[in-house]
């Protein structure tokens, strides 16, 4: 993608609705930097220094990672990989209907 462009989609960050996705009246507008800071132990100088694709990979990870610690998370996580799949898994398909 051309800079300028919608986010590579392998810097993306899982997402997946949930019932509870009310917000509150209330956002963190420096969460994804407490997220980068607490993964990579820069500060938050240093994190201002990264060129933008840095701090995407930082972010996701970081997010990925954090998610990763709870059986909740991965169950989340397996579920924001479900619904980005675009192609039919052919031989899961098989084993439940056959040839």
């Amino acid at each position: 993608m051309a800079i300028g462009d919608q986010k590579s989609p392998k810097l993306l960050i899982p997402y997946y609705p949930q019932e509870d996705d009310s917000k509150g009246y209330y956002k963190v507008e420096t969460i994804d930097d407490k997220f980068v800071i607490d993964y990579t132990r820069l500060n938050v100088f240093q994190i201002e220094q990264l060129n933008i694709v840095e701090y995407w990979q930082y972010l996701r990870d970081s997010y990925i990672h954090q998610l990763n610690q709870t059986q909740e998370g991965r169950e989340y996580l397996e579920k924001c990989w479900i619904v980005k799949q675009t192609k039919p898994d052919r031989q899961k398909l098989r084993e439940k209907f056959g040839k």
